[in-house]
């Protein structure tokens, strides 16, 4: 129902677009003094028209473009990495992830999921909270004490873009790992994994 109203509301706009640039072209007709006939009036009108559409036409498609982008990455937006700094052996990455992770720092669809391998000690499969830290470092600003609407957006794009090595992110754990690994941030216990996240990244 939102998209609707934004996409009227984008439609209203381009027509107050059209309409207000005919001013300036009406106004000239009035103060130049010369005759126009009505042939020359309706061509310069027509070719103002023709023009405004194409503008409108990539305008419109580069914002709805923008909207499909943002919708896929939850609203959120990452810093930019250097690919060729990062240690893909530390984070078990191959070029398919790093493909898709240039994706998804880029606001682009990816192609497959970005596969984390880390293990953690209780030899399950996936590493939530190595997941988190890794987040924590590239989304602008963090994702430290997220509220719920955010943490929902946040479990979102995890669900969408990231898969553990051989199975797919447990969506039931995802509040309370959270809760876990924000809490035990702030208490440092992870400050070496992060230290070792930055360095992998490039970005310490």
């Amino acid at each position: 129902m939102e998209s609707k109203a934004r996409h009227l509301s984008l439609n209203g706009l381009s027509v107050l677009i059209i309409l207000i640039s005919f001013i300036p072209l009406t106004l000239l007709f009035f103060i130049s003094g010369k005759n126009y006939t009505w042939v020359q009036i309706s061509a310069y009108y027509t070719i103002q028209l023709l023009l405004l559409l194409i503008v409108l036409l990539f305008v419109i498609a580069w914002f709805k473009a923008k909207e499909m982008a943002n919708a896929d990455v939850e609203g959120f937006s990452f810093i930019e990495l250097s690919f060729k700094k990062i240690d893909k052996e530390y984070f078990g990455f191959d070029e398919s992830d790093i493909e898709n992770l240039e994706l998804l720092t880029n606001l682009l669809p990816s192609k497959n999921r970005i596969v984390i391998r880390e293990v953690p000690k209780n030899k399950q499969s996936g590493n939530l909270r190595f997941l988190f830290s890794f987040l924590d470092h590239i989304i602008e600003g963090g994702i430290q004490g997220m509220g719920k609407k955010s943490r929902d957006s946040l479990s979102r794009l995890v669900q969408k873009r990231f898969s553990f090595d051989g199975s797919e992110i447990n969506e039931n754990t995802f509040a309370s790992s959270y809760s876990k690994w924000s809490q035990k941030t702030k208490e440092g216990d992870y400050d070496d994994t992060r230290k070792a996240i930055a360095k992998a990244l490039g970005i310490s």
